[in-house]
């Protein structure tokens, strides 16, 4: 069964790509159209290329490989456009993520806005520290799972953060980082968004039960298998 073109990025249009085997600078995310074994698992490909090689190509697929019927339309993505922006991002703050001392003042501040601004009030988790949806690089979100050390199964180097893809671009958790041009300034939290659903999820994929899909890839040797991971 061919598998599903999900993302591809190149490393001239996103600052701080990591480079790949070799110094390849194009990287290509795919899964596998259906689940396998008795929990559902999904498969996918992280893969490497040469971007000039790629264009040079001699050949192209006419058409895209048809895929089987499938069950719900967020198994297939909606083609669109990536327009990367670049923003600063912080570590989740949870266990040892940053120090014990800083994580009680975040909370603090955290009870603080709740309770002066209730259900859309900013929190440093959802407002200030990760974006949500599709992002290279910056820090994890660990909302499902909790920290976890991933480390190189090939040689022991803790791994880092090549890419997540998520579901949803906003939500009511996070809509402080709605584009501007996709908002309604008179209106707060999740209403205020502009253009319903095809905006808040313009992909239309889903990964777990709403969960982000983290690629970790190794430092030491960008060849070493990668690392996925639902949270």
């Amino acid at each position: 069964m061919p598998f599903v073109g999900l993302a591809q990025f190149f490393a001239r249009d996103v600052p701080g790509l990591a480079a790949g085997p070799g110094g390849a600078d194009l990287v290509q995310l795919f899964r596998c159209p259906l689940a396998h074994g008795p929990y559902l698992e999904r498969r996918y490909l992280l893969k490497w290329r040469q971007a000039a090689q790629t264009e040079r190509a001699d050949h192209f697929l006419a058409a895209a490989p048809e895929v089987p019927l499938l069950p719900w339309e967020a198994e297939l993505p909606e083609p669109c456009v990536v327009h990367p922006e670049e923003v600063d991002t912080y570590p989740w703050a949870e266990n040892d993520t940053l120090p014990a001392a800083l994580i009680a003042r975040i909370d603090a501040w955290d009870d603080a806005q709740t309770a002066e601004g209730g259900r859309d009030a900013p929190s440093y988790q959802g407002a200030l520290s990760i974006p949500p949806g599709w992002r290279v690089g910056g820090f994890p979100s660990w909302a499902s799972t909790g920290p976890m050390d991933i480390t190189c199964a090939s040689c022991g180097a803790p791994m880092r953060l090549l890419l997540t893809a998520g579901g949803d671009e906003m939500d009511p958790d996070s809509h402080s980082w709605m584009p501007l041009e996709d908002r309604d300034p008179s209106l707060q939290g999740m209403a205020s968004i502009r253009g319903g659903q095809s905006v808040a999820q313009p992909t239309r994929l889903r990964f777990g039960r709403d969960r982000d899909l983290h690629v970790f890839t190794c430092p030491t040797d960008p060849g070493h298998p990668p690392h996925w991971v639902l949270s």
